[in-house]
């Protein structure tokens, strides 16, 4: 059995560890993770490999995680790029706000037109939404969706009309030489976005 303390690695370097032990052929595998949030990406992302997972308190500190692979767990299975981030949301008892992330023009993989039409159907949902977020955050190729010519300009302003930041990336803006096309939200750096996120007691990425 392969044995790993991570305990000392920042999200999300304990699913990229088991990640890389996966892809290598390790078929049982015990990492020693530092909290709630490590478990619970490390137990989720296991999962889409079809992994086997127990998990108990460590002696030290933190917890003890068993992972058994299961059949094709060496091989990249679609979809898994989304657990290889830093769910804020998924330590027990967080409290704070809900904050949408937008990486993309699109939902979901597949038919890039159905993506498209799913994600508008998506933000124009958030203002129908009981409890509301408060700053839906674009970046990556999500800017675009700020910025003229996007066919969600009039959505975006009618959620912003309902109370919900629109904030895009500036570093991305730059990058895609958009900054002089945002047309509605305003551009931020990568310390509110990092702290808006921190902060958030759910994070939803579609």
């Amino acid at each position: 059995m392969k044995e790993v303390d991570v305990r000392a690695l920042a999200c999300p370097g304990p699913v990229l560890t088991l990640r890389g032990l996966l892809d290598a052929g390790e078929d049982k595998i015990r990492l020693l993770v530092a909290d709630d949030l490590a478990l619970s990406n490390v137990s989720r992302f296991a999962a889409t490999r079809n992994c086997e997972v127990q998990s108990r308190d460590g002696d030290e500190g933190g917890y003890l995680v068993e992972i058994s692979a299961g059949s094709g767990s060496a091989r990249h299975h679609e979809g898994e790029e989304e657990y290889i981030v830093c769910d804020y949301s998924a330590a027990p008892g967080r409290s704070g706000p809900t904050v949408v992330q937008i990486t993309s023009n699109r939902m979901g993989l597949g038919d890039d037109d159905l993506g498209e039409l799913l994600l508008r159907s998506f933000l124009k949902t958030q203002a129908e939404l009981e409890e509301k977020p408060q700053a839906i955050i674009f970046y990556n190729g999500g800017v675009k969706l700020c910025c003229e010519g996007s066919l969600l300009i009039e959505d975006l302003r009618r959620l912003e009309g309902e109370g919900i930041e629109i904030i895009a990336c500036g570093t991305c803006l730059n990058y895609f030489d958009l900054a002089s096309s945002l047309e509605v939200g305003r551009g931020t750096d990568m310390l509110e976005i990092a702290s808006r996120l921190a902060e958030a007691g759910h994070i939803v990425r579609p």
